[in-house]
């Protein structure tokens, strides 16, 4: 081998010397030394620059996990080196150093000056700056070395611990370590040791919160929560426990012992005959990851003889945020073998309304920290979630539910489930049971898997779903609609559909704009006043009122039915439902003109013409007739109020009720000839005919009575039936 092959060879061992000490010293991706480096680093700056105080400051991204998810490992990758260049960029003075110390958590040490508040002012700053459609939170940890005896491992171990305080907070992302911070460690350390031994000693105590019907204040389930009951520490509430057990996989056990805890109490109620509610157990994201947890729920159900139903599932939001394939597949098989699943405190994370159109479920639990704000957004962002649920066929159960004003909310926009303080705080087992005991408190058929009547019921809301029918479908069942704003004098159209200008506006309809008052007759407008300040009073149930405008047809008749929405800018705003009532109007009028010219016949003949409402059998007549016949103002109780005031002689009463009684059971026509007295005590025979008026359905509901004075044709009659017996007597002799 020649000098010179020996000389390249030698060259290209050095460069893979260089390339192995940059892939064991330094991070592959951002360029930063790995965290031995940066260790030794921060033991080299130290000893040499013995009189400087230094700082540790820690970045770990929050939600790193889904960027990765929703926009692929790429993405996640570039935000981390554009951290890295940045940090440096940003923070890098003499003395400091640069370092990747997890999969999204980096590392600064620098000297307290160059640190601080100011130092994470500009760490967040970064943050926002990164072109991301999704916010860049950090969690930011600051350890100042005051002991320089202490691994520098640990020191960043304590920054980071300062930093995992403020996770999850997104009004503070800084904090600073303190001495508190690390006898919480211990304090941890402390109830880890003994785990194992307090679930054997049965220390985790079941407690269930009911789940009620905010209609009827029943009880129609509970769901299991777990205590732990610590023989030195006393109640260790979950806030304490939990988050630990699911940082060291013990959640995995308790989770477990839960169910089976729950399982074995439905099966006790079964055996002893008494009344079973569905009970609901917790399932994470790690159970699902680590165990089976189908075959699990299954095998308790198959070991306790449990109906599925009475056992339902909730599986948190966030479980849903990765690997969603296989939250589906295990939500499907539970599914399918009949238990309920539920999406736990929707709303409390990274919630997204389309992820309810991908997953199959059955119940969404909404978290009613929505509602925290307590102002008119929060509430039409429940109102829409509650919706989208009954759309795609959810019961909602609210969960955190404080006060009757809650109460009320969710009751009008549909949502009839709830559990939380204001009706019940989570209990010991044992208080549930006693609670439950009382038949009167409970409902056994109302269960969140089957269906209510308000599951059938139709909400006037699911008509826009813009699935359900096109806009133009939609405009012609509503009709005629128009938004009025009142400023106490002038009544303005703010906005209308098409249908609204056909029926308001003949021209132009630009023309219609430019003049945008309420096009009614002068004379009408107090009416339409009143009728929109009756609305106001009147809240949810409007107020009506017809008006008239001109057109080119003449006069047309319009009804408004009016509802109070708000005030904006000193002006009332009205929803109106339009509809011509011309023909409807017209009618009425042809009606009245008909009546008057009756009434005026009744008092210009001499034949007598009455009327009788069938439904209050009471008879009217002009004032003439009621002098003829000695009456009262009308007769009540028609045939007997008249034989009462003494008009009909004495021998023809029943002739009389008779034909009344022909009427009111239906016939179209009766009639009777009777003596009758009159107002000047004279005694006539008069001849009466009823004649019925039907309404549409053919019910009668009126009739027409005509009365016909006959005496001169009875004498006639009587005076020949005289001569013909006469005749007879005549003859015979």
């Amino acid at each position: 081998m020649t000098s010179q092959n020996i000389e390249s060879l030698e060259i290209q061992i050095k460069q893979l010397e260089e390339q192995l000490r940059f892939y064991r010293d330094y991070d592959s991706l951002t360029g930063v030394c790995n965290k031995h480096v940066f260790y030794e680093t921060i033991q080299q700056i130290l000893n040499a620059v013995p009189n400087e105080v230094f700082q540790i400051i820690t970045v770990d991204i929050e939600r790193f996990r889904l960027i990765n998810d929703f926009y692929g490992t790429e993405q996640g990758d570039a935000l981390l080196q554009y951290l890295a260049h940045q940090l440096q960029s940003e923070l890098a003075c003499e003395n400091s150093c640069f370092s990747r110390i997890g999969s999204d958590v980096f590392a600064v040490f620098l000297p307290s000056k160059n640190g601080g508040e100011k130092a994470a002012d500009k760490i967040v700053n970064i943050c926002r700056n990164y072109p991301l459609n999704m916010e860049i939170i950090p969690a930011i940890g600051i350890y100042e070395i005051t002991d320089r005896s202490i691994r520098a491992s640990l020191m960043c171990d304590r920054s980071v611990m300062a930093g995992k305080s403020v996770k999850g907070n997104y009004v503070h992302h800084l904090a600073w370590y303190n001495d508190s911070m690390r006898n919480l460690l211990i304090e941890e350390q402390d109830l880890l040791n003994n785990v194992e031994t307090s679930l054997a000693n049965h220390e985790f105590e079941i407690y269930i919160q009911p789940k009620c019907n905010m209609k009827t204040g029943l009880i129609v389930g509970g769901e299991v929560l777990v205590r732990w009951n610590h023989p030195l520490k006393g109640l260790i509430p979950p806030t304490v426990f939990i988050p630990l057990f699911e940082r060291n996989g013990f959640i995995k056990k308790l989770d477990a012992y839960v169910w089976e805890q729950a399982a074995r109490w439905l099966h006790q109620r079964k055996q002893q005959g008494l009344s079973v509610l569905p009970l609901s157990v917790n399932v994470s994201r790690s159970d699902i990851f680590s165990m089976d947890v189908f075959a699990m729920i299954k095998a308790l159900a198959d070991k306790y003889e449990l109906d599925a139903a009475w056992l339902e599932i909730e599986v948190t939001e966030s479980a849903y945020s990765s690997r969603t394939d296989e939250i589906i597949q295990v939500i499907s098989q539970l599914m399918n073998e009949g238990f309920t699943v539920s999406m736990d405190d929707f709303g409390s994370g990274y919630s997204s309304l389309n992820i309810l159109k991908d997953i199959n479920i059955n119940v969404l639990k909404l978290d009613m920290r929505f509602l925290d704000n307590n102002d008119r957004k929060s509430k039409d962002i429940v109102e829409s979630v509650v919706h989208m649920a009954k759309w795609l066929d959810l019961k909602v159960i609210a969960e955190g539910v404080e006060n009757r004003e809650q109460v009320d909310f969710l009751l009008g926009i549909g949502c009839v489930y709830a559990q939380g303080f204001y009706y019940y705080r989570p209990m010991k087992l044992t208080a549930f049971e006693e609670l439950i005991s009382d038949e009167s408190k409970i409902d056994v058929r109302d269960h969140l898997n089957q269906k209510t009547l308000e599951d059938w019921q139709l909400n006037f809301k699911d008509l826009f779903h813009e699935d359900m029918m096109s806009e133009a479908l939609l405009n012609n069942i509503l009709g005629q609609v128009v938004l009025y704003s009142f400023d106490g004098q002038d009544i303005r159209v703010m906005k209308a559909n098409e249908q609204y200008y056909n029926l308001m506006c003949e021209h132009d309809m630009m023309d219609f704009y430019k003049h945008d008052e309420l096009p009614i007759l002068e004379e009408d407008r107090p009416l339409m006043m009143a009728a929109l300040l009756k609305a106001n009073e009147n809240g949810d149930k409007g107020s009506e009122v017809i008006v008239r405008r001109y057109s080119s047809k003449g006069v047309l008749w319009v009804k408004i039915r009016l509802f109070y929405l708000s005030e904006i800018n000193n002006k009332d705003i009205y929803y109106a439902s339009v509809s011509d009532v011309s023909d409807y109007m017209e009618t009425i009028e042809e009606l009245k003109l008909a009546e008057k010219r009756f009434y005026l016949t009744m008092e210009s003949g001499r034949d007598t013409i009455f009327e009788l409402d069938i439904a209050t059998r009471t008879a009217y007549y002009a004032k003439h007739t009621q002098d003829d016949f000695g009456l009262s103002d009308c007769v009540v109780n028609a045939p007997e109020g008249f034989i009462e005031q003494g008009s009909v002689c004495e021998g023809y009463e029943d002739d009389f009720i008779q034909m009344y009684q022909d009427i009111y059971d239906g016939k179209d026509q009766a009639s009777c000839t009777i003596q009758a007295h009159m107002g000047d005590d004279s005694i006539v025979w008069n001849h009466i005919t009823l004649t019925a008026v039907k309404d549409e359905n053919g019910k009668s509901v009126k009739a027409v009575g005509l009365i016909q004075n006959v005496t001169k044709e009875k004498e006639m009659e009587m005076r020949k039936k005289q001569s013909q017996q006469t005749m007879k007597v005549n003859s015979a002799g």
